[in-house]
This record gives structure tokens, sequence and C-alpha cells, in this order.
């Protein structure tokens, strides 16, 4: 180890520096506690042995300057002292003191006491080492996690739909969370978005809501299957499917999603959804220039086996747009711990109606940023748009992530 003698008694001085060089020990020496103070503010030492009288600065002041820099590897810190004092022994270690010596000090006794030291050092030596493993381990997890997200739970909105303009982001937080979207064009009539949030974070989350989007494909082949050509199962059957095959495996890792399954209808103008305990879905109408939020009664995808989903319906015209978000924009929150909220959300949307899905999504996203003066968010900020165009032209699709 390197040990920082600090005594200002050369005899002391020396006779200490030579039984810790006889050792094995690196060490330097100090006449007084000042320069002791120098040399320790200029090197890299494991244990400190300080007198406790000594000039200029004592070996209580030094220890307590050593103990208030905060070194990244812990400092073992032995006063060497002719007081015995309880009182005295208390002031030395509420300084910061490891261990006394006393004066005049037995050689084997220091040994001892230095071996204890050593021990203390290396301990927390592993404990930094294995705190490091874990921190990349957390680091390649995080990797795959967020690998996972991008490949998994990120779909593509289709690039041939007419009739509406989609854009779909997901900005990621520190964390992997379990958001997710996907989309399915079934003809020219009918597209179905899907948008939902797993309960939890990091890998364990993602991998469940990559679950869940299997288990919609799935559903949808097993229900289209049976049905005459050109019919749809409803959304609500769609959904109602996916809760049984789900559920039980749910309450077995105790998690639950929740969720919004829509379908657009061209040739019907008409918007239908079912929504489980996700955030509210903004629906912004361009006749009016007012705004209006979706939800339905349903519970989360996970917590009743027995549980009937229902949809609701409402109808939209050329210039209205739908936004679908996670609760990592609205949960966003300032300085004062106060929520950016829906209400924000949808003056926001109003006063931007003009533009596309896309732009739209930035300014949410600058808005957030604003509001939290940060631009490392606590959760994953998910934000799926859809603008209703002029019905004969095709739909423009831009997905970044």
């Amino acid at each position: 180890m390197k040990v920082l003698i600090a005594e200002d008694e050369a005899l002391a001085r020396r006779l200490l520096q030579s039984y810790l060089e006889k050792w094995g020990h690196e060490v330097v020496a100090a006449q007084n506690g000042a320069e002791a103070w120098t040399l320790f503010a200029a090197g890299n030492f494991s244990v400190v042995i300080s007198d406790w009288i000594m000039p200029e600065m004592d070996g209580v002041e030094l220890i307590r300057r050593i103990r208030a820099c905060q070194r990244p590897a812990y400092v073992y810190a032995i006063l060497v002292t002719s007081k015995s004092q309880k009182e005295d022994l208390v002031e030395g270690m509420e300084a910061g003191a490891d261990d006394f010596v006393t004066k005049p000090f037995d050689r084997d006794e220091l040994r001892v006491r230095l071996r204890a030291g050593q021990r203390v050092i290396e301990l927390e030596t592993a404990l930094r080492a294995s705190l490091a493993e874990l921190a990349q381990a957390r680091q390649r997890e995080g990797e795959v996690g967020a690998k996972i997200q991008q490949t998994l739970l990120l779909g593509q909105p289709p690039h041939d739909w007419p009739g509406a303009q989609v854009a779909a982001r997901t900005i990621p937080s520190q964390q992997i969370d379990g958001d997710f979207y996907d989309f399915y064009q079934h003809d020219d009539r009918c597209l179905d978005i899907v948008v939902g949030d797993v309960m939890g974070k990091g890998v364990p989350a993602a991998l469940v809501g990559a679950a869940i989007k299997s288990y919609f494909l799935r559903a949808l082949s097993s229900l289209i299957a049976p049905l005459d050509r050109g019919k749809l199962p409803e959304p609500e059957e769609i959904v109602t499917l996916v809760h049984a095959d789900v559920t039980s495996q749910f309450i077995g890792l105790e998690s639950f999603a929740t969720l919004c399954y829509a379908r657009f209808n061209r040739e019907q103008g008409r918007v239908t959804l079912v929504d489980c305990g996700h955030t509210k879905t903004v629906h912004f109408h361009a006749r009016t220039g007012t705004s209006e939020t979706l939800h339905g009664g349903n519970i989360p995808l996970g917590f009743n086996e027995g549980e009937i989903y229902k949809q609701v319906s409402t109808p939209f015209e050329v210039g209205d747009i739908f936004f679908f978000y996670s609760d990592g924009v609205t949960e966003a929150q300032n300085d004062a711990g106060e929520f950016f909220g829906v209400d924000c959300l949808v003056e926001l949307i109003q006063m931007n109606n003009g533009l596309t899905p896309e732009e739209l999504i930035d300014k949410v996203r600058a808005a957030v940023v604003a509001f939290s003066h940060t631009e490392t968010f606590a959760d994953d900020v998910t934000c799926v748009v859809v603008k209703i165009t002029d019905m004969g032209k095709a739909l423009s699709v831009t997905h970044t992530n």
C-alpha cells in the first residue's frame, strides 16, 4: 500500500518509515499536518498515519479534510497519540479516524492495526470492482434492450395506405421501457394501429411488449381465417382474444399492459377503438378547431381473465388529427414537480394543427423538453399521429426513432 506519514518528531517519523518500508509498503513522510495535506492532495494514498498534535495543522484537522475531499477510493486513517481519554477518542473518530495507536507505539501492535486497515482497503477495492462489473452488465443489458426496442417493439407504418399521413416516434429514456406500437394494413379501406405500454422497465418489459405484439398477429390470423373474404373481425374481438391468451401469464409475471387498438375505416369515415386503460387519445376536429379525448372503460390487459373488452366509435373528417401517446409525454415533470399534462398537449395540438404529423411530434418533443428543462426523460416519450387527408391521395409516412 502507499502510506502517508504525518509526524513532527524526527525520530518517531524515521522509525515509522523504517518499519513500513520493511513490511513492503511505499512510504511518503511529512513533518507536519500542513505538509501532509499538500502531499495528500497531490498523491494517491491508501493509508494515512498521523500524529495527533503537530504544528500548523493537527492530525484531527488533517483527517477531517481528508474525509471532506471525497476521494473515489477509501483512505484508512490511523491516529498516533498519547491521549487516552474517552472524549479524545470520540473526537478523533468523529473527525474520521478509523483506528488509534498509542504513543510510544509498539511495532507489533502497529503492524496488526495496519493489517486490519489493509483488509478494509482490499474489501473496498473488491467492492468497487464488483460495482464496476455490475455497471458494465447494466450497460450491456441496456444495449440489448435498445436493440429489442428498435427491432421488435416499434413497427413500421404502411407506405401505401391512402387518405392519411402517419408519423410514429419513440424518444428513449435512460432506461429501456415497454412502449410499443404496430400497424396492420388490411386493404385500402382499413388501417389498424396498436399503441401500448407494459408496466415496468428494462429488458423484461421490452420482451413482454414484443410478446404482446406477436399475440396480436396470431389473433388477427386466427380470427380472419374463418370469416368470409373481405370481412374483418372487430377490434373488440381481437383485443378480447389477446387478453384471454396473455392474462394468465401476466398474472404469473405480476405485470400488465395498457394499450389502445384503433381501426381507421375510410369507407365509413370512422375510427373504432378499444382503450385498455391507456392514455386518452386526442382527437382534433379540423372543422370546429376543437378537441376531445377518446377513451373507454376497459381495464388494462392482465387484470381479470374474464374481462370482455368493448369498443367505441367516432366519425372523422378531412384535416382531423388523432394523437396517440405514452404517459412519458403527459407525466414529464418540471422543477416544481408539476406534470406537463393532457391540457397542455391538447392546446399544443390545436395551435399546430397545420403541421405534418412528423412536425407535430417535433413540436411536442420541444415543448416537453422546454417544460422539464432536460432532454433526458424519466420515461420513454412515444407518439403516433394520424392526420386525415384528401381521401384520393396516397399515404405519406415518416417513421423515425
